[in-house]
């Protein structure tokens, strides 16, 4: 994907240049097989900042919205985001996403489904628990921290990665440990982000 690696490169740059990124926990990142990295969402360039330090591929899951014209159509699809219709229960959605992990690639999804929702008293969507269960694949979690504003320090905690094991997986997945794996994720979430 040229247009990706352009886009990433430059963002590379662009993330450098204006912000204090300050990134930690890259040895946790699974080296091969299917897996999911899940992040809190303070900014758009949220995303960004965390897939220009990973070099294997991954495609972020990104509202309906954003896929609008037939140019962000385009340009989303080429750099790895696929469209996600939010509170819907998008099937269609989880389906591609189900496709990469099985391919052996990892996916992006910030399960607040908005933007700063944690720190509204909000709970994260039990979306990504149920892609991971289903395919039994880790989820990686992530905490984000900062304003993303010019010349701030941005720090982005990378966490050991959430397995599978103890919980029903695949067609035999509990509604129960959904919710488990939900409320797990979340703690670890915000433990992520307020880290010092």
């Amino acid at each position: 994907m040229l247009v990706r690696t352009l886009f990433k490169g430059f963002f590379n740059i662009y993330c450098h240049l204006v912000y204090k990124l300050d990134v930690r926990g890259l040895e946790n990142i699974p080296k091969e097989g299917g897996a999911i990295l899940c992040s809190n969402h303070v900014h758009f360039l949220d995303s960004i900042s965390i897939v220009i330090f990973i070099k294997r591929m991954i495609y972020p899951m990104a509202k309906e919205e954003l896929f609008n014209t037939k140019f962000k159509n385009w340009f989303f699809r080429q750099v790895g985001c696929f469209p996600v219709k939010r509170g819907k229960g998008d099937t269609e959605a989880i389906e591609v996403a189900k496709g990469y992990l099985r391919q052996g690639d990892m996916l992006l999804i910030f399960p607040e489904g908005t933007r700063n929702l944690l720190v509204k008293g909000g709970k994260i969507k039990k979306g990504a628990s149920v892609i991971a269960l289903s395919e039994n694949v880790p989820i990686v979690p992530i905490g984000v921290k900062g304003t993303y504003k010019p010349f701030t320090k941005v720090r982005i905690n990378i966490g050991k990665p959430m397995t599978m094991e103890g919980y029903k997986t695949g067609a035999e997945m509990d509604p129960r440990e959904i919710i488990d794996l939900t409320n797990k994720l979340q703690a670890r979430i915000i433990e992520l982000r307020d880290e010092e």
